[in-house]
């Protein structure tokens, strides 16, 4: 094994975590998560002569899989997000995934479980070109910059589809804001 394929096996297993929660803010789901992944760090070792060690790996991946993401919507205007709360009907037996809770408190839990479904349902029903914004900002923490460049827009444009993300989720969770 050479020292370019050992360094980029290191980065991803140095990353792995923050890029599948990546990938799964963006599909919405575990097998296509995997997909977009797997198809996103296969063109990144494609390209891998041109990332500059220390830099951000994360935020260069995720640039790649922003991408793939938004061809995979173009290709696919019908695709299907479901929720993290519940099971998917092909799975057999399978259960919702089970997050932590704060508390024990039998009605905060369900408080909070229906504000967190409602939340996924809002973000989901966005425009993909919104999600995707609101994505890479407001959940994975990307600047202004850092996201014009994973999307190869004008700093402009993230701004107003953000604003724009930030209106809509806002009508759309306003029973619970």
């Amino acid at each position: 094994m050479n020292d370019k394929t050992e360094e980029f096996e290191k980065l991803v297993e140095l990353n792995r975590d923050a890029l599948y929660r990546i990938a799964y803010r963006l599909a919405g789901n575990r097998d296509d998560a995997e997909d977009l992944l797997m198809e996103a760090l296969t063109e990144a070792w494609e390209s891998f002569r041109h990332f500059r060690l220390g830099t951000d790996f994360v935020r260069w991946v995720a640039t790649i899989m922003t991408h793939t993401f938004l061809d995979w919507r173009r290709k696919n205007n019908h695709y299907e997000f479901v929720s993290l709360d519940e099971p998917r009907e092909d799975d057999e037996g399978a259960e919702p995934i089970d997050l932590p809770e704060d508390s024990d408190d039998p009605e905060s839990v369900a408080v909070k479980r229906a504000f967190w479904d409602a939340a996924n349902k809002a973000l989901n029903e966005l425009p993909p070109e919104f999600k995707t914004v609101v994505v890479l900002v407001d959940m994975e923490g990307l600047s202004y910059e850092e996201a014009a460049r994973a999307l190869n827009c004008p700093i402009g444009t993230i701004r107003s589809r953000l604003h724009r993300a930030r209106i809509l989720l806002r009508e759309k969770l306003k029973d619970w804001l």
